[in-house]
């Protein structure tokens, strides 16, 4: 069962902070979980939301600054906006990016382009199930997931047709059976956001594959890690 640190661990520390990735792996999780906009000058920049305004205090969009723009907006602890290369860089497991514009797309292919031994270590995820299928198609071997917010009648007919084996799912709408019957369909599944014990207990129970959570370090309790 995979351990994924949500946005870093947002309970924990800064979402989305090279602290946050930094103190996450250190805690000894297996996958880091983030968020991609596009700047202005076409950096993958690793920031959950398409305008300042939460984690930063500006209203300003994500995509009107360049990449150094954002990297002097304090958006926890004195830190900038991290570009998704510097993550990678900084990281030695696995990242999980949800895409959160279809402009993303093209950043990854211009990534995997730049180092192709990054198919391996990224983990694309994405709402816009069009992403993920293009992604698929144009990268041999990438491994990726669909984010769902609903529980669709056939599940595994629209994780495939999106070209991956990975569902993720609100973790309130998963139990024992539906993983069971995925499992029976090659299909894995994931959840998202986990942070109560009592809900990290059932996911465990329900032998989910990965369990992403704010609290990641509650999570590797659970499982005794």
């Amino acid at each position: 069962m995979w351990v994924i640190a949500h946005r870093g661990g947002s309970q924990l520390y800064p979402e989305n902070t090279l602290t946050a990735f930094r103190q996450a792996e250190a805690l000894g999780v297996d996958m880091i979980e983030c968020d991609v906009h596009v700047s202005r000058d076409g950096e993958l920049m690793v920031i959950h939301d398409s305008t300042l305004d939460r984690t930063g205090g500006q209203s300003v969009r994500v995509a009107d600054l360049t990449a150094q723009e954002l990297a002097q907006v304090d958006v926890g602890q004195g830190q900038g906006v991290p570009t998704l290369r510097e993550i990678l860089s900084t990281l030695h497991i696995p990242v999980a990016v949800e895409i959160k514009t279809m402009a993303v797309v093209e950043g990854l292919l211009r990534l995997f382009a730049s180092d192709a031994s990054l198919v391996q270590r990224v983990t694309p995820l994405s709402f816009h199930h069009r992403a993920i299928k293009e992604l698929t198609e144009r990268v041999p071997g990438l491994e990726a997931g669909v984010l769902l917010v609903g529980a669709p009648v056939d599940l595994a007919h629209m994780v495939r047709a999106a070209g991956v084996r990975l569902a993720s799912l609100k973790y309130d709408l998963v139990n024992r059976d539906l993983v069971h019957e995925m499992h029976r369909e090659g299909i894995l599944v994931g959840v998202w956001t986990v942070n109560d014990p009592a809900a990290i207990a059932s996911m465990v129970d329900a032998h989910v594959d990965a369990i992403g959570s704010d609290r990641p370090d509650l999570v590797l309790k659970a499982l005794g890690r």
